[in-house]
């Protein structure tokens, strides 16, 4: 490798010595090089500058339209950021209407139960003295039975019922009331 980059420098070398040892080449090379500026200039330079004109056409062209798809795509996000936004607003909103609702109906089971409860507790009430006044009724036809009994049996005689049931009645209505 080494010996490849030696031998390159060697002929560069020897290359820039030549022009200085010979200027007939350098004033050659010089035009040589005048009448490729001039042979571009003449004939090649309209189309490369329409080409290079072309390219930088179609280039800008891109740019632009690349700008163009940068504002688009940043109005799309802007309007998706709009639309999450008002969604969430939305979501929040139905969310607290709904949590509303719900301790409305809550509510309003709790005062269904408190009702039913209620209700249920009168009826038991009702029920209760309804027995009370039953078994009072049937303690008094007791009563009546059993002083019939004693009555018949100190008197030693037949007492129809039917007959003396005003007494008994009177008599009853005249001891003090039991306690409900």
């Amino acid at each position: 490798m080494n010996e490849i980059f030696g031998r390159v420098a060697q002929l560069l070398e020897e290359g820039l010595y030549s022009v200085f040892d010979n200027p007939d080449i350098l004033i050659l090379n010089i035009l040589a090089f005048i009448v490729l500026l001039f042979f571009v200039r003449f004939f090649l330079w309209k189309k490369i500058n329409a080409f290079l004109e072309h390219r930088q056409e179609i280039v800008s062209k891109e740019l632009d339209h690349a700008e163009q798809e940068r504002i688009n795509a940043q109005t799309l996000q802007d309007r998706a950021k709009q639309e999450y936004t008002a969604m969430k607003q939305e979501t929040d909103t139905l969310r607290e209407r709904l949590i509303k609702e719900a301790y409305k109906e809550q509510e309003k089971i709790i005062e269904e139960a408190k009702l039913t409860a209620e209700q249920r507790i009168e009826q038991a009430e009702r029920d209760i003295e309804y027995e009370i006044s039953q078994a009072n009724e049937q303690i008094k036809t007791s009563i009546k039975e059993v002083a019939f009994k004693a009555a018949s049996k100190i008197v030693k005689r037949e007492v129809d019922e039917s007959l003396h049931q005003d007494i008994f009645d009177e008599l009853l209505d005249k001891q003090p009331k039991m306690e409900e």
